[in-house]
Parts: structure tokens; sequence; C-alpha cells
């Protein structure tokens, strides 16, 4: 049919309509709430009715109010003129962002896994683009508080709602000029929502409740560039076994400790320019000895040349320092246990042998909970000497003088000899010395002035300082010497 106008956007509008199962009464109830009469057409008998007071009807809210009362036999209905019913399509880009005003939320849903929504924008300059704005209108901003939200929420496999993963900013500071805030995403993990990663003014923290999580960087050719082992407190690089020689890489560990393995040098210390300290030692942050350069020549300061010992029952008694030591025929033995663990990572654990244990006994050793077959394994070594405390004057197996016991926690009563390089000599209370003397030993674990000045086989010291550095409650006492053992 023809129309004057714009063309409507999809179909003529409709009406509703009413319907009533008349009786002998004037009142009825409207099915829609009006204004008053005139939003309404009533037809008695398909007779349209005259609206208003005095005359045929009035109407106001959901009461209608017939001036004569009708018939059982009476057909009647009305027509809602206010209230159209018909589905309206915007034009494309009808609807501005300023039209929109969503006071209680909003719920998009889709049944499929096509885009839920959209955001475009055609603008071709530098800026920007699309934009999503998260806005919190406070009346009373405060500090710490939260002015944005995004969960993720999923369903658990007892039709629980789960917030799986939430990324929150919070407002740290809300002064006027000093402004700052908080980036926070936190992980489901083990059933409760854990800080994996947070950004702030101050730092960039992974891992905020310190749980055993790994932080892992890949680089092209290697998956484990930079990895944190949040389960053994350890910080690598390069390195594939975290913690293993085998394996080329660095490894800190919690206790400060490092490793550096490679297939080549494993470590390289150099200055840029000019002669100086390569490495310097400390202890207590006082300096105790260097290793420098200058021209090809590299020094090293302070040194003390050790080797490891044991006594030939693995005792432990008390030793004074600078005590006179001698060789042994036997040699030192360390052994190991040998397994591969679950991870295919080659172990080798410290082990004292017992009993009738020997080289090649397998044996079942627990490892961080687990049982292992492992292996006795004997090193390989062919330097050590066991040693005793010298009983011979002027003995020519002088391995040199005890320094201190090693303290690895391996089993082992390991101890180190001072055999080269400047250190301290026990000296028998009975003899003088002074700077330049040679020494021998004594034969009770004390060293004594040799009678000449031609250095022999027995000779294993010089005295560098009469100056005493201690004096034992046996009478004898230290002096700095100069090792040639």
């Amino acid at each position: 049919m023809a129309y004057i106008g714009i063309q409507p956007a999809e179909k003529f509008t409709s009406f509703a309509t009413q319907e009533f199962s008349t009786s002998a009464t004037t009142s009825y109830t409207l099915d829609h709430a009006v204004a008053n009469e005139n939003e309404i057409a009533l037809f008695v008998n398909n007779v349209r009715q005259q609206p208003g007071s005095g005359k045929a009807y009035t109407a106001s809210g959901t009461a209608l109010t017939l001036s004569a009362a009708t018939a059982s036999t009476d057909t009647m209905y009305c027509i809602f003129l206010g209230r159209a019913l018909q589905t309206v399509v915007p034009a494309t880009n009808s609807i501005k962002p300023a039209m929109l005003s969503l006071d209680d939320g909003v719920t998009i849903t889709t049944d499929d896994n096509s885009d839920t929504l959209t955001l475009t924008s055609t603008d071709i300059d530098a800026s920007s683009g699309p934009k999503l704005n998260y806005y919190r209108n406070s009346s009373t901003p405060a500090d710490s508080d939260y002015i944005g939200n995004t969960i993720y929420v999923g369903r658990n496999d007892n039709s629980e709602n789960v917030n799986f993963v939430s990324i929150n900013v919070q407002a740290n500071d809300v002064s006027d000029g000093t402004e700052d805030a908080t980036y926070i995403i936190n992980t489901m993990r083990a059933g409760a929502l854990d800080q994996t990663f947070n950004i702030s003014p101050s730092e960039v923290v992974i891992n905020e409740d310190s749980k055993a999580v790994d932080f892992r960087v890949e680089s092209d050719g290697n998956a484990n560039m930079l990895v944190i082992d949040g389960t053994n407190g350890r910080f690598s690089v390069g390195n594939t076994a975290q913690g293993s020689v085998a394996n080329p890489g660095f490894t800190i560990w919690d206790d400060n400790s490092v490793l550096i393995a490679r297939n080549g040098t494993p470590l390289f210390v150099g200055r840029t320019a000019d002669d100086g300290t390569l490495i310097e030692l400390r202890e207590s942050n006082n300096t105790e000895g260097t290793i420098a350069v200058s021209g090809s020549t590299v020094s090293y300061n302070g040194f003390t040349g050790t080797h490891w010992s044991r006594f030939s029952d693995n005792s432990k008694p008390t030793i004074l320092r600078g005590t006179v030591l001698e060789t042994l025929d036997t040699m030192v033995n360390w052994y190991n246990l040998e397994f591969n663990d679950n991870d295919g990572t080659a172990q080798k654990i410290p082990h004292v042998l017992t009993g009738s244990q020997s080289a090649g006994d397998k044996i079942t050793y627990d490892h961080n909970g687990t049982d292992y077959e492992a292996t006795i394994v004997k090193e390989d070594d062919v330097k050590h000497m066991e040693a005793k405390v010298s009983t011979t004057s002027e003995a020519k197996n002088v391995y040199g003088v005890f320094n201190a016991w090693d303290e690895d926690g391996e089993g082992y009563n390991d101890f180190y000899v001072a055999s080269v390089g400047t250190f301290i000599v026990r000296i028998h209370k009975d003899e003088t010395v002074a700077k330049g003397d040679l020494l021998q030993s004594n034969g009770d674990g004390t060293a004594k002035k040799q009678s000449d000045d031609n250095v022999k086989s027995s000779t294993f010291a010089k005295v560098l300082s009469n100056t005493k550095i201690e004096t034992y409650s046996d009478g004898s006492y230290i002096v700095p010497c100069s090792l040639m053992c």
C-alpha cells in the first residue's frame, strides 16, 4: 500500500489489544496500565465508544470504568493506542556512545565460538585506535582502592563457577600529582588465587605469594635459557639439569653457592685494559687475598697451597693449627652413589663405605623421598695420601702442616694440609727461631730449627718472622713461614 514519509525500518506498527469476558458490571481490569482513557480505543459489540468523563468510559492505571453496565452477551475489546508492537533494526552506525547508558550492567551471550564482543575503530590517524575504558567514578577515592577488574570465569567438575584468572588494578596513591598504581595478575593454583605477576611503581614481582612455582625463559636454541626453580631455590642460565656438573650452564643456589659447567673454559675473568686485581677474596668483608695480573704474569697474593688428607681411621681428633704431618703409603679414597633419577638426570651422591661394602656394589638409596638402585663408584684420584702427625725426627716424608678440617658434610673427616706458599708452623717450646731459619720435623708434631742452611729432603719450611702469632697451652707456638713441601 502507499505511505507518506520515511519508509519504515521493517514493517508497519501494530497495537496491543485486549478482549474482555463481559458480565453485568461497569468495572474491568486492563492488561497494561494507562495514563487515561485516551490511550485506549474501546469497542462494545464492534461499536467504538466515546472516552471521557460523563461519556462511555474512563480509564486510569489498569482500572477501566464504564458509564453503563454491560451484559454477559456483549462482546468487548480495546486497543492500546500507546503500545506499539514492533521490532526495529537501527541503521548501521546510527547508535552513538552518548545514546547508551547501562546502570545495572549488561550480559552478552553467544551459543558458539564466534566473537562475543568486537571493538572496531576506523580512525586513520596514529592514535591508539579502539579503547576500552575502566572508569571508577568514586566521589571519595582512597589509597588502595581497586579501580578495575577483569575476571575469567569457568566451571569446575562440581558445576561451580570458578574465577580461574583475575586481572586487577589497584590505586596505591590517589593524591593529586603523586598518583601511582599496581597491576596485578592472579592465577588459580591448587584451588586458590595466587598473585602471579605484579607491576608496581617500585618493582616488578613474579610469584608474590612465594609458592613453589618455576619461572622459565626460552631462547631460540635452549628451552632453559633462564630458569628460576621455585621448588629447590635455584637460579640457572642455560642449564637443562640444574645443579649437575655433567650439564653445561650456570646455577646459583638459595644458599648463594655457585656452579659453572661447560665443555670448554667455564669461567673467563679479565680486565679491559690496565694491570691490577682480577679476583678479590674476602672473609667478613675483609680482603684476605687476591689474584692479580701484571703484563703476562699472574700473582696469587696471600697464597697458601693445600691438599686434602685423612687419618687412616677416619677420626677427627683435636689438632693444633701448624702441626707437622707425615704422609702414609695409603691413598685417600672417596666413593659416590651413582644413579639416574626419575627425570633422567644423572646423580652423584657422596657415600662412606659401611660394613663389607666395596666399589661396584648396588644398594637402595632414598633420594628426595624416592628409592633408587644406586651403584657404589670409587672416584678417580692419584695424588692424595693419608697422613699422620709426624713422629719421626727430621722426617723426609713431611706432607706439610695442619690447616683446618674440611666441613663439607659428606661423611668423611678430611682435612687440609698446607704444603706450599706462606702459612704458619708450630715450633717446639724449647726452640728459638729467627727469620731465615730452615725447619725440620721434631718428631712430635712440632718443628725444630735445622742445624745448617742447606736445603735437604727433610727441610720443609723457612721462618719468615720470629713473631709469635699464638702460643699453645703446651708451650709450642706458631710463627709465619714459607712452606716448601
